[in-house]
């Protein structure tokens, strides 16, 4: 019955060790993973909300400025038809100034050349001269209309002359006041366009910028948002294959526990069966003898009898002989029982000091489980590694142990199930479970 029980133990220890896949001790590095991208998405995306804000305010004033810019054109192309008709008056009053300028030297020719001929001819045109060299009182008057007409004639035209000379230059000295004025604001717009210009191309360089820095940190958040997917899935595909693991375990127990019964039912059937059969009777020899006195006790033989009865192998009366469990020796390491053991504290939490069923902590667990299979342990690691011989970790196998740390200053023990994997208590706020040295890789290892 024991015989098959252990070997319905290694079977159960062989599956759990051949399903166990290493979940999970990177778990909680993927959840910092995630919740890292997470938030540096949170802040690219404020940051991309930021400058796209600067942007708007940044066109609003690009907007503004433009607007600015093709007022004050607007402005100086206004000017500009304004000075260009200014100078055109002004050319015209130039024109004008000249042709009165012209009459008035000609007019002064044409006067000093007539005093020059009375000069010469000695003709006096004055008024007493006219009367005197009148005929008749009649001529007299006559003659001396004719010179104040003609006097008052030259006059007149000198003087409207003059006039006109000065109004026109009058003009002339407005509209070139009004062409400097013109010309001075158009200047000042000219200026202000190309200051309006500088700052524009200002805003422009500035907001390129900040449309770099927009598309930098929308490929951040882009790298992130991969980031984020790529643990997401990672973590699901653990979570999967836990679960996954887990179903596995608790099939792998129940088959065990299964067999284990049926091979206790088997065991017992067959210790009825042993106990109701009844043992083979000795033939008598052939030839008598002296009858004996019988002893009170019937089921011993004495002389040939006893000999006799000793030789054939007979038992006291009805007893039927049952093997008895063998005990496991101390120092000696059935790996599938250990096994076996370990995952039954599978989920167990993982407590401090912690050495019962209730909680484990790493050494707890191993001293526990060698003590239930008959294996007395120290209960500290840096004690415990010292109870066998150290082999390389390729050589580890189920049973064996796996110390974490310099030899003499280990810090952490593991239970090896076989296949690189094993069963541990990791730390606080953990559990009883199981793990890879893919993942977690001991120092070295331990035969007990």
């Amino acid at each position: 019955m024991k015989k098959k029980l252990l070997t319905a133990l290694l079977v159960s220890a062989m599956t759990l060790s051949s399903v166990a896949l290493p979940i999970g001790v990177a778990a909680d590095d993927l959840d910092d993973v995630i919740n890292q991208q997470n938030q540096e998405i949170l802040n690219s995306q404020q940051k991309i909300d930021n400058l796209k804000a600067q942007q708007a305010s940044t066109q609003s004033q690009i907007t503004a400025l433009e607007n600015e810019i093709s007022d004050a054109k607007e402005q100086a192309e206004a000017l500009m038809a304004k000075q260009e008709k200014l100078q055109a008056e002004i050319a015209e009053l130039e024109a004008q100034i000249t042709e009165l300028t012209q009459r008035i030297e000609k007019r002064n020719a044409s006067l000093e050349e007539q005093a020059r001929k009375v000069q010469v001819s000695g003709n006096d045109t004055s008024v007493l001269n006219a009367i005197l060299k009148a005929d008749s009182f009649s001529d007299a008057i006559s003659r001396v209309q004719s010179v104040n007409a003609m006097v008052k004639a030259n006059n007149e035209m000198m003087q409207q002359q003059e006039k006109d000379k000065a109004a026109v230059e009058d003009k002339q000295a407005e509209t070139q006041k009004k062409s400097d004025e013109t010309q001075a604001a158009q200047l000042e717009l000219e200026q202000k366009v190309s200051s309006l210009n500088a700052n524009q191309l200002e805003l422009n360089v500035l907001k390129a910028d900040l449309e770099a820095q927009e598309a930098t940190e929308a490929d951040k958040k882009a790298v992130a948002e991969a980031k984020k997917s790529e643990a997401e899935a990672e973590k699901q595909r653990q979570e999967e294959a836990a679960r996954q693991a887990e179903e596995a375990r608790k099939a792998a127990e129940a088959q065990a526990a299964a067999e284990a019964q049926a091979a206790a039912e088997e065991a017992a059937r067959q210790a009825e069966e042993e106990a109701a059969t009844p043992a083979p009777s000795t033939p008598a020899p052939s030839n008598p003898t002296p009858s004996t006195p019988t002893p009170s006790n019937p089921g011993t033989g004495s002389g040939n009898g006893s000999s006799n009865g000793g030789s054939n192998g007979g038992s006291t009366g009805g007893d039927v002989s049952v093997p008895e469990t063998p005990s496991i020796p101390s120092g000696s390491v059935n790996g599938a029982a250990i096994v076996a053991t370990a995952a039954r504290y599978l989920g167990t939490p993982y407590v401090w000091g912690g050495t019962q069923p209730g909680g484990f902590d790493c050494s707890g667990l191993v001293q526990y489980v060698y003590g239930v299979n008959g294996i007395s342990l120290p209960r500290v690691t840096y004690d415990q590694e010292y109870a066998g011989t150290v082999i390389p970790l390729s050589q580890a196998r189920a049973g064996d142990l796996y110390f974490f740390g310099s030899r003499g200053n280990t810090h952490h023990v593991a239970i090896a199930t076989g296949g690189g994997n094993y069963i541990h208590a990791p730390k606080p706020g953990d559990v009883v479970k199981y793990g890879s040295v893919s993942y977690y890789t001991p120092s070295f290892a331990v035969r007990l």
